[in-house]
């Protein structure tokens, strides 16, 4: 199956190959990003990184940062 990526922030693009069976957390191994640090947008809301992907879609890929305040 064919998924484009839209990696933000950088707005970059990847165009990837994955098997017929392949979920989000497949994407994100193929672009060698942490499950953990990346949020999957389909149209407008979230999916679980474990939910299947169709080919031929485009998914947003959305680098989370956290941080906190130094006293």
């Amino acid at each position: 199956m064919h998924v484009t990526a839209e990696i933000l922030p950088g707005r970059r693009e990847e165009s990837v190959e994955l098997g017929p069976a392949a979920k989000g957390v497949d994407l994100l191994r193929a672009l060698r990003l942490a499950p953990d640090a990346h949020v999957l947008i389909r149209g407008d809301g979230p999916i679980p990184a474990d939910e299947g992907l169709r080919d031929g879609e485009r998914i947003r890929v959305i680098g989370v940062v956290s941080g906190g305040v130094s006293a």
